[in-house]
C-alpha cells in the first residue's frame, strides 16, 4: 500500500469517531466500543509501521512522520482510548443532551491536532494549530454557563492573539528568508542569525506557541480547567492533545529551525536567550504557589499543568540531547498522571457535585482507593522513584546541572516540593475518621471511571517498561545511539544511590 494511505489514515481516524456519532443516540456502549477499538487500532498501526518514519506528504499542507510525531500521535491515541472509557461513566451525568455534540467536537479537534503534531512546515503547523482553536470552544462552554463561556472567551484572546502577533511573523520571517518552511529542508536557518536576532526569534516562538502557558499567557488554562469544562476535556485536550501538541511545536523548531548548538549558545547568555528559562521557571513556581492556595482541585491541577510545561520548556531551552528527552518522556508521564488526576476530579464533581479541597477532604475516608490513586498520580508527577515522572525529571534536573543551570534546577527542586504540600493533606484527611461526612457516605465509582483511572494507575507503574521504546525514537533524531538510551534507561531504573534520589525533590 502506498505509504501515503498509511500515513493519512494515521491522522484523520478519529474523524470517523464525529461520523458516527449516530450510532451513539441508538446504542451508547456501542459507540463507545466502536471509537476504543478506533483508537487502539490507530496505536496499533502507528507503531507497526515503522517504515512511514520520516516519510513527507506534501499538497495543500506538508506532513512529517518524523519521530516526535509518532510519539504524539501514540500518546493521544491512547489518551484518546482511556478517555473513551471514562467518558462512558462521565456522561451518563453530565449534559447527556450535548452528548451527541460533545463527542463530534471532541473527536474533530483531535483530527485537528494530530494533523497539527504531524506538521511537516511551519506553515502547516500554524494553521492547524490556529484552526484547532476555535474548534475547542464549544468543547469548553458546553454547558452554557457564564463561567464556562467567560472561560472560553479567555481561552481565545490567550491563545489566537499571541498566535496572530508572534507565531505568524516569526513563520513569515523564516519563509522570507527561504521561501518555504519544510523542517527537513530548513537547514537550521535561524542559526544563522546574529546572536540577539536569534535571540529575539527564540522568544518569539516559546512565548508566542501559548499553548506553553509561559508567562504572561500562563493564566487561560487554570481558567478553563477551574469552570465547567467537563472532566474529559481537561483530561484528553488540556492534558495531553492541546497543551502537549505546544511543546512537540517547540522541539521541532529548535531541532530543525534552530539546532541544539545554537539554542545552547542563546540561552548561555542572559540577554540572547538565557531569561528564557528564568522566565519558564518563574511561571514554573508561580503556578505552583498558587496551586497550593486556590481550593478548587480542578484548577489547582490546572495549575500544576502549568508547572510541568513549563518545566518541559526549559529542558528543551537547555537544548542537549538529553534535555530535549527528558523533555519528550515528561510529556509522556506528564501526561497519564494528569489525566487520572482530571478523571478522579470528574468522579467528585459527578458523583459527589463538589471539586472544593476541603468537602472532598471529608469525603476522602470513604474514597480511599481514589486517594491512593491520586497520591500516586501526584508523586509521578514529582519525580518519585521509580514512578514514571522519576525517569523524565531526573534526566531533566541532571542535564540542567550539568549544564550549569542551577537556577533552572533549584526551581525544578522547589516546585516539586510544593507539589507535595498540595497532595499531602488529601492523604492525610483520609485516615481521619472525624472527617467523613455522613450525609454523603460511600458511593460507587462508574465502572468507566475505574477502568479510566486504573489503566493511567498501570501506565504510571511501568513507564520502565516502555520508555526505552521512546528512548530509542527520540535518539534517532538527537543524535543519541540506541545504545546509549538503553544505558540511559538502565541507570534510571537502576541506580538507587540515596543521593541522587534526594537530588529529585
Amino acid at each position: 500500500m502506498d505509504p501515503s494511505i498509511y500515513f493519512l489514515v494515521a491522522i484523520l481516524v478519529p474523524i470517523l469517531g464525529s461520523l458516527l456519532v449516530p450510532i451513539l443516540k441508538v446504542n451508547r456502549l456501542a459507540y463507545h466500543i466502536i471509537v476504543v477499538i478506533l483508537a487502539l487500532g490507530n496505536v496499533a498501526f502507528i507503531a507497526l509501521n515503522q517504515p512511514v518514519v520520516n516519510f513527507v506528504l506534501k499538497g495543500p499542507f506538508c506532513f512529517l512522520s518524523d519521530t516526535y510525531s509518532l510519539l504524539f500521535a501514540l500518546l493521544v491515541n491512547v489518551a484518546w482510548a482511556i478517555t473513551t472509557i471514562y467518558s462512558y461513566s462521565f456522561t451518563k451525568y453530565n449534559f447527556k443532551a450535548k452528548n451527541p455534540e460533545f463527542y463530534f467536537w471532541l473527536h474533530l479537534v483531535l483530527a485537528v491536532l494530530l494533523c497539527n503534531g504531524f506538521a511537516g512546515n511551519l506553515v502547516t503547523l500554524f494553521v492547524f494549530y490556529v484552526l484547532s482553536i476555535p474548534l475547542s470552544i464549544p468543547l469548553i462552554a458546553i454547558r452554557s454557563r457564564a463561567d464556562s463561556i467567560q472561560a472560553s472567551k479567555v481561552f481565545l484572546l490567550s491563545t489566537l492573539l499571541p498566535a496572530l502577533l508572534m507565531f505568524l511573523p516569526a513563520v513569515l520571517f523564516i519563509e522570507s528568508r527561504l521561501g518555504h518552511s519544510e523542517f527537513y529542508k530548513i537547514n537550521h536557518v535561524a542559526s544563522k542569525l546574529p546572536l540577539w536576532q536569534g535571540g529575539i526569534l527564540l522568544a518569539v516562538f516559546f512565548i508566542g506557541i501559548s499553548k506553553n502557558s509561559i508567562f504572561p499567557f500562563n493564566r487561560w488554562l487554570p481558567t478553563i480547567i477551574k469552570s465547567p469544562a467537563p472532566a474529559p476535556v481537561g483530561a484528553l485536550l488540556y492534558s495531553v492533545a492541546a497543551v502537549k501538541s505546544g511543546s512537540i511545536a517547540l522541539v521541532k523548531i529548535v531541532v530543525y529551525v534552530f539546532s541544539m548548538d545554537y539554542v545552547r549558545q542563546l540561552t548561555s547568555g542572559f540577554f540572547t536567550g538565557g531569561w528564557l528559562v528564568y522566565l519558564c521557571g518563574a511561571t514554573a513556581v508561580y503556578a505552583a504557589y498558587m496551586a497550593l492556595k486556590t481550593n478548587n482541585m480542578k484548577e489547582r491541577f490546572g495549575l500544576s499543568t502549568v508547572s510541568q510545561l513549563s518545566y518541559i520548556a526549559t529542558a528543551i531551552l537547555i537544548s542537549t540531547p538529553a534535555a530535549i528527552m527528558g523533555a519528550v518522556l515528561h510529556i509522556v508521564s506528564h501526561s497519564f498522571s494528569k489525566m487520572g488526576l482530571f478523571y478522579v476530579a470528574g468522579y467528585y464533581n459527578s458523583v459527589y457535585n463538589t471539586v472544593e479541597a476541603n468537602e472532598i477532604g471529608k469525603l476522602a475516608p470513604a474514597t480511599k482507593p481514589l486517594v491512593w490513586a491520586v497520591a500516586l498520580f501526584g508523586l509521578s508527577i514529582i519525580g518519585f522513584p521509580f514512578l514514571a515522572g522519576y525517569y523524565s525529571k531526573d534526566l531533566i534536573l541532571l542535564e540542567e546541572i550539568n549544564t550549569h543551570n542551577y537556577g533552572a534546577a533549584i526551581i525544578l527542586l522547589v516546585g516539586s516540593f510544593i507539589n507535595i504540600l498540595y497532595i499531602y493533606p488529601l492523604v492525610y484527611a483520609a485516615y481521619q475518621k472525624s472527617n467523613q461526612s455522613p450525609s454523603r457516605g460511600t458511593r460507587m465509582v462508574p465502572s468507566g471511571m475505574t477502568v479510566a483511572i486504573g489503566l493511567c494507575v498501570l501506565l504510571v507503574i511501568s513507564f520502565s517498561f516502555y520508555s526505552a521504546y521512546i528512548m530509542h525514537l527520540v535518539g534517532l533524531d538527537t543524535g543519541i545511539s540506541l545504545d546509549a538510551s538503553r544505558q540511559v534507561s538502565l541507570t534510571l531504573s537502576s541506580n538507587s544511590n540515596p543521593i541522587r534520589h534526594a537530588q529529585l525533590w
